[in-house]
């Protein structure tokens, strides 16, 4: 074996442990550094920078950009990124909508299921993503029922304003 490939796992493992120690420490401040006393309920600055109408949800979403970022660095499956990306553009979507999305942000928790995926798959890469595949296949499946159930809905409406 050479030198340097001996070498090159230890670097790898601590470059893992340390940047997945930072993107923790992330997560835990934009998702759960709050607790609500007597529920022992939690919330991050997410939650809070949310409020701030437009632009809090994109910040948010800016700094979840972080975790995917190193995701791609590290290799993760190309489906757990994908997954990643869903839990980021879901918590920005629906936390831009007024008054829900607020709402949502104290409970949605992208980074920290972005963070489970993240070492979930960095620390066994080879793990079955199946799950995966299957929870994007329904996400994609509910997107395409709610459209054609919008379409249809629209094409009603308009057959019954016609018709009089």
């Amino acid at each position: 074996m050479e030198p340097s490939i001996v070498h090159s796992e230890p670097k790898k493992d601590m470059d893992l442990a340390k940047t997945g120690a930072q993107l923790d420490q992330i997560a835990y401040l934009m998702d759960q550094c709050f607790r609500i006393p007597g529920i022992n309920w939690r919330f991050g600055m997410e939650a809070l920078i949310g409020l701030v109408p437009g632009a809090g949800d994109l910040v948010g979403g800016a700094i979840g950009l972080l975790v995917l970022f190193r995701a791609f660095q590290f290799k993760l499956p190309k489906i757990v990124i994908v997954r990643m990306i869903a839990n980021t553009l879901l918590d920005v979507t629906v936390g831009a909508i007024p008054f829900l999305g607020d709402a949502f942000d104290f409970f949605w928790k992208s980074n920290t299921r972005n963070m489970k995926l993240f070492h979930q798959y960095a620390e066994a890469p080879e793990k079955s993503t199946r799950a995966h595949w299957i929870f994007l296949g329904s996400l994609v499946a509910g997107f395409f029922l709610v459209f054609a159930l919008i379409v249809f809905g629209f094409v009603l409406l308009l057959s019954q304003l016609f018709r009089q």
